[in-house]
C-alpha cells in the first residue's frame, strides 16, 4: 500500500494474522535499500531534540552498529548466576555511569541496549537476524544480544530523544487520533502473551530469570 502524500512510505499487511511486532520487523527490515535505518515505535513522536542528523554522522565516524537514546532504559547487559539461578542482568541508566564516552562525541556513551528509537546498519541488523520472528513481544533485548554475541557497539546518546504517547488509561493516540479500547481485557491478554514469550526468551538463552537493576551493579566495574 502506498500513500499519495507520501510517495516513499510504504505500509505492509501480514498475510498471516498475529504475526508479533518481531516478524513485523523484520519483514521492514527485509525492505530497506539503505545504509542506515531508522526505527520508532507506532506510538513514537519525534521532537526537536530527535537528532537523526547527530546520529548519523557517528555512524559515519565510529565503527558502531547501532545509536539510540533511551534516558533510564539505556543500559548494559550480561548472563551471571543470582542466587544460583542463571539470570540475565540489565543493568538500566548506567551506560553514562562508565565514563566511557565516544571519541569527537563526549555527550554520547559505550552502551549494549538502548530504547526503540535508534538508528542501525541496516547490514549488521541483518546479519544478526533481525528480530527473532519466535517472540511475539519481548523482542527487544533478544536484538540486542544477538548484536552483542556478534561483537558490534552500541552507543547511547541521552540527547536523542523522543515522546511515547502511548496511554495506560485506555486511550492511545494514533495519528493524532485517538483510539479507545478495553483496559482490562487488553492487559489481561497482554500479561498472558508477556509470560508466554518470556519463557521462550529463557529458554532461548539458557536463563531461568531476566533482573532487571538500577543504578551501577557490581559488574559493571569488569566492562572494559
Amino acid at each position: 500500500m502506498r500513500f499519495p502524500k507520501f510517495p516513499n512510505l510504504k505500509y505492509i499487511i501480514g498475510k498471516s494474522p498475529d504475526i508479533g511486532i518481531a516478524e513485523g520487523r523484520t519483514m521492514g527490515l527485509r525492505m530497506v535499500k539503505t545504509k542506515y535505518f531508522l526505527l520508532l515505535d507506532d506510538d513514537t513522536v519525534v521532537t526537536d531534540q530527535t537528532n537523526i542528523t547527530k546520529i548519523v554522522e557517528i555512524l559515519d565516524m565510529t565503527d558502531a552498529s547501532l545509536v539510540g537514546g533511551g534516558s533510564n532504559f539505556a543500559g548494559f547487559l550480561r548472563f551471571d548466576v543470582f542466587k544460583g539461578v542463571p539470570t540475565l542482568f540489565h543493568a538500566r541508566g548506567s551506560c553514562n555511569a562508565t565514563h566511557q564516552s565516544i571519541p569527537r562525541f563526549p555527550d554520547c556513551f559505550r552502551c549494549e541496549i538502548t530504547t526503540n528509537t535508534f538508528v542501525a546498519r541496516t547490514e549488521d541488523a541483518i546479519n544478526a537476524g533481525g528480530w527473532s520472528r519466535e517472540l511475539k513481544i519481548i523482542e527487544h533485548k533478544d536484538f540486542f544480544l544477538r548484536l552483542k554475541a556478534m561483537g558490534k557497539k552500541v552507543v547511547y546518546c541521552p540527547a536523542f530523544n523522543a515522546m511515547n504517547k502511548h496511554s495506560f488509561d485506555g486511550v492511545e493516540f494514533v495519528g493524532g487520533s485517538e483510539r479507545v479500547y478495553n483496559k482490562f481485557r487488553y492487559y489481561v491478554l497482554r500479561h498472558a502473551r508477556i509470560k508466554t514469550m518470556t519463557k521462550k526468551f529463557c529458554n532461548h538463552w539458557n536463563i531461568l530469570h531476566i533482573l532487571e537493576a538500577g543504578n551501577r551493579p557490581a559488574f559493571l566495574n569488569d566492562i572494559d
